[in-house]
């Protein structure tokens, strides 16, 4: 997600480079974008809205499509599954 954590995270781990960080997220996501916090407030407003009232037991993974690519929960795999 596209959040002021990311920034946090590239200089951790992507020597201070936000973009490089952004463009590198962006092309792990099968959407081609990296997620907004709207994005998952917006989910998280269906859910509580009356269109959602016949939903129950269910996951709203909200990733731009990373878990169902790879199988990884969200992380892209690097190495092999244990």
């Amino acid at each position: 997600m596209d959040t002021p954590l990311l920034a946090t995270m590239a200089r951790n781990f992507a020597g201070g480079d936000l973009e490089a960080l952004r463009k590198v997220r962006e092309k792990q996501t099968p959407m081609g974008k990296m997620g907004t916090a709207w994005d998952v407030a917006n989910a998280a407003l269906f859910l509580c809205s009356s269109e959602a009232s016949y939903v129950t037991g269910a996951e709203l993974v909200v990733d731009g499509g990373l878990t169902a690519s790879t199988g990884a929960d969200g992380f892209v795999a690097t190495g092999p599954k244990l």
